[in-house]
């Protein structure tokens, strides 16, 4: 069994707050993968164009997207099995 590692997470209020996102767009290659988490502005659409803006971008390793993927879907289904 490895070793635990306990982290202490520090933010400043700010980053602590969060950032809402309503879209996001994921980019993979071998070895890297970037998230870009989006806020998509329905309300101001002018035509076929809709604004959206940049919240945050994530870049990752491959390797630890496949593993935030898997922790995901866990957290999901053990939401969606307490009821949504």
């Amino acid at each position: 069994m490895a070793d635990e590692v306990h982290f202490q997470v520090q933010a400043s209020p700010e980053r602590a707050c969060g950032q809402y996102a309503n879209a996001s767009i994921v980019s993979t290659t071998n070895a890297e993968s970037r998230i870009d988490f989006l806020y998509v502005d329905h309300a101001n659409k002018n035509g076929d164009e809709v604004p959206a803006h940049l919240v945050a971008r994530v870049i990752m390793p491959t390797s630890s997207l496949a593993n935030l993927s898997e922790t995901l879907t866990k957290h999901i289904s053990k939401h969606l099995e307490q009821g949504m």
